[in-house]
């Protein structure tokens, strides 16, 4: 495989942000890009102009920057469907040339009446259009109309044959459907607005894409575009469908699941964590974390899982903290945006799961606020309190080994958790932390010995 000619690409829209499904297409186009040192191309399907914003475009971008999935700029790499519409009116006009395109004007009056018919002739869906034996419909403009408001174009699609439209698709093996029951489907609304499948067909073949990597909720548009490759006399490229990311109770996912796009990630997750955790959701890698060189060696485009594969986030989770723990006091710096002592990073990335729960750790850098009940150990009295954070002060002021010396506290107040509980919150102002200790090893004697004198004037 690595001989053959790669060309792969991506086409969100920008109708929103990166779903995380678009994110994870990307992700396969682009191993199987590099692994087979091809080309990587994006492409903006701009063409739903109510819809499409350049903000969204522009998150898009940054999304797919960000996880680290450059695709190739030369050669056409990145382009806009919206400045195309040239080359779609040319393909259009070809086929309109060749009688294998032509003018429907019925109503939706008209297109309801057949498919009530064809339910209760338990048919399948389809517009068999009259219309084409029209010769009067094959022309640029719809014969009857100036402007060709109504009308829209069909291909020509013979409807009594019984020819099967069949494919072999690298993940999922042969796949097909008759013809016949695909209908006379549109292609366009005039000359200058191609719909999606006649434009993803013309701009596919345009950058010689090689290879189509997409998720299977397109399997049901991939015979209508071979037809329109076939019409259009080009070069049909090889298909791979990918599964679907699935929610817990197995449904697409989707916005009421909870965060659904790669921007509603950045704030929580590494960009290494997510690819590491989007390519192991349809694919078994050799090991749990995996760099991207480490993907692109072992990727194999065939290999990817048939079924959907259910996000889960704890797993996620648990990537993500691998990932933080393997990050180096600079690149901790730089991306929390803190300026602490290694020490205190050494016990942060240790316990950190996602980069926002940082601030659970703002003791290290602020002044811990509470209230003076939370000082309080089970049914202990204030006074009780008072005279263990006395001990424990001159323990921090005096000792050579504290956690012995608190460990005796401990022992001497028949309480373990006396001694050591309100030590806690008076450091961290919080009822769970890592061990107290530690946390006096990375702040220091000096302001811990002033946190402690500050919880036992709340006492009063």
């Amino acid at each position: 495989m690595n001989n053959m000619k790669v060309n792969v690409r991506i086409a969100p829209s920008p109708t929103g942000f990166l779903h995380l499904g678009t994110a994870q297409s990307a992700l396969y186009n682009w191993l199987f890009a590099r692994k087979n040192r091809g080309k990587f191309y994006l492409r903006i399907e701009d063409t739903d102009k109510e819809r499409s914003t350049k903000e969204y475009e522009r998150s898009i971008l940054e999304a797919i920057e960000w996880l680290g999935l450059r695709w190739d700029s030369q050669d056409g790499g990145f382009y806009r469907q919206s400045e195309r519409s040239i080359f779609y009116r040319k393909a259009l006009e070809k086929l309109i040339t060749e009688k294998k395109a032509f003018w429907c004007n019925h109503t939706k009056e008209d297109l309801e009446v057949e498919r009530k018919k064809q339910e209760t002739n338990k048919e399948p869906p389809r517009h068999i259009c009259d219309q084409k034996n029209n010769s009067n419909n094959f022309t640029f403009f719809p014969a009857s109309s100036t402007d060709g408001a109504g009308w829209i174009l069909r291909l020509a699609v013979d409807t009594n044959s019984d020819r099967k439209v069949d494919f072999d698709d690298i993940i999922r093996g042969h796949i097909e459907f008759k013809a016949e029951l695909l209908g006379d489907f549109s292609i366009a609304k005039s000359l200058d607005e191609a719909l999606y499948n006649f434009a993803v067909v013309v701009d596919d073949a345009n950058t010689e894409i090689t290879h189509v990597i997409r998720g299977e909720d397109h399997i049901s548009n991939t015979p209508k575009q071979i037809l329109i490759y076939e019409a259009l006399g080009l070069p049909v490229p090889q298909f791979a469908h990918l599964p679907l990311i699935l929610s817990s109770d197995r449904s697409k996912l989707s916005k009421r699941h909870g965060a659904t796009s790669v921007v509603d990630f950045k704030k929580d997750y590494l960009p290494d964590a997510l690819i590491n955790f989007l390519g192991s959701l349809s694919y078994t890698f050799s090991k749990e974390l995996m760099t991207k060189e480490e993907m692109i060696q072992e990727f194999e485009i065939k290999k990817v899982h048939k079924s959907g594969a259910v996000f889960d986030i704890k797993k996620l989770n648990w990537l993500n903290s691998r990932y933080i723990k393997k990050m180096s006091p600079e690149e901790f710096r730089k991306i929390s945006g803190l300026n602490v002592l290694e020490s205190v990073i050494s016990i942060i990335t240790e316990r950190l799961e996602k980069l926002s729960d940082v601030n659970n750790f703002e003791y290290f850098w602020k002044e811990p606020e509470y209230g003076k009940e939370l000082l309080k150990w089970k049914d202990s009295s204030f006074e009780d309190v008072r005279n263990s954070l006395e001990e424990s002060k001159k323990i921090i002021e005096f000792s050579e080994n504290i956690r012995m010396d608190l460990d005796s506290l401990g022992e001497k107040l028949s309480n373990r958790g006396l001694a050591y509980w309100p030590l806690r919150v008076a450091v961290t102002g919080k009822e769970k932390s890592p061990d107290p200790v530690e946390i006096i090893n990375a702040i220091g004697r000096k302001k811990t010995l002033e946190r402690i004198k500050a919880a036992i004037k709340k006492l009063g």
